[in-house]
C-alpha cells in the first residue's frame, strides 16, 4: 500500500485498533530501552505520535514507493522520502530503529538489514513489526497487513542474523479477527488477552526485537605473544644447480 492508502485505513475505526493494540506491545519494549535517536521506517506515523513525549529526537522516513506523509502535523516537518537501502544518514547515529510496513515490500531483504545495522550504534537496537504468515490478517487484502511478503517467525529470526542482528525477544499482537464489526473491536481488549495466552502463533503481526553486534578480532597480547624463531629451510641441490656454484667458484 502507498502512504496515503494506509493514512486513510489507519483513520477507521479498525485501523485505530490495530494501531492502539500494536502500539501497546511495542511500548513495553522501547521503555525498556530509552534512546536519545530513534528512527521510524516505512510508515511509523500511526505509532510515533505517542511517544515524541518520552523525550529524545524523533525522526521518520518513507521508502520511495510508498510516498510520504508530513508528520508531525502542525510541527515541523521529520519525515523523509528515501531509499532503504540507501539511508541519508551517519554510521552509528540512531540508538533505535522502529520497521513498521516495510520489510514485507521491500526489494532486498538484506540490504534494507544491513543499511539499518550501519546507522544504528553498537548494541542499538531495532524493532520490527512484519504480518505473521500464520495469522488471518496475511490472509486478507483489506488491512495493509494482507499486502507484500509474510514471515514466520523462524524467517524472521534468520533474516535478522544474517545481517548481523541479534534477536532479543519477540511475541505476537492482534488477536482480533480482521473485520471492521463494532461487536469485534469493542471485544478487542479480551481478543489480545486471551490469544497472548491460548493462541499465540495465530496473532496478525509477529514483533521481534534485535540488538546490533559487532564482530571483531580480539587483540593479542605483546606480553603474552610467543617468540617466533627463524629455521633454516633445506633446499635439495641436485646436478642442475650444483654445476653453476662451482663455476662460480672456479
Amino acid at each position: 500500500m502507498d502512504a496515503l492508502r494506509l493514512q486513510t485505513w489507519y483513520a477507521t475505526p479498525l485501523g485505530q485498533t490495530s494501531a492502539r493494540l500494536i502500539g501497546e506491545a511495542m511500548d513495553r519494549w522501547l521503555r525498556q530501552n530509552p534512546g536519545n535517536r530513534t528512527l521510524g521506517c516505512g510508515f511509523p506515523q500511526p505509532y510515533l505520535e505517542g511517544w515524541r513525549s518520552c523525550g529524545g529526537e524523533w525522526f521518520g522516513a518513507s521508502p520511495a514507493e510508498m510516498g510520504v506523509v508530513r508528520w508531525p502535523v502542525g510541527g515541523n516537518n521529520r519525515m523523509a522520502q528515501v531509499r532503504p537501502d540507501a539511508l541519508p544518514f551517519s554510521s552509528e547515529y540512531f540508538d533505535r530503529v522502529i520497521m513498521t510496513h516495510l520489510l514485507e515490500g521491500v526489494y532486498s531483504l538484506r540490504a534494507t538489514l544491513r543499511e539499518t545495522w550501519r546507522v544504528l550504534v553498537p548494541g542499538g537496537r531495532v524493532l520490527v513489526v512484519v504480518p505473521n504468515r500464520g495469522g488471518l490478517w496475511a490472509r486478507r487484502d483489506v488491512t495493509p497487513f494482507g499486502y507484500g511478503r509474510p514471515f514466520s517467525p523462524g524467517q524472521l529470526r534468520h533474516a535478522l542474523e544474517e545481517s548481523l542482528f541479534l534477536p532479543c525477544q519477540s511475541c505476537y499482537a492482534l488477536f482480533i479477527p480482521p473485520f471492521a464489526g463494532q461487536r469485534w473491536l469493542g471485544a478487542a481488549a479480551a481478543w489480545e488477552k486471551a490469544g497472548q495466552r491460548w493462541f499465540a502463533p495465530l496473532g496478525g503481526v509477529i514483533l521481534c526485537e534485535a540488538e546490533k553486534v559487532v564482530y571483531a578480532v580480539p587483540k593479542i597480547d605483546a606480553g603474552n605473544r610467543r617468540a617466533v624463531r627463524a629455521r633454516p629451510v633445506p633446499i635439495p641441490v641436485g646436478n642442475h644447480r650444483s654445476q653453476p656454484d662451482e663455476e662460480q667458484r672456479a
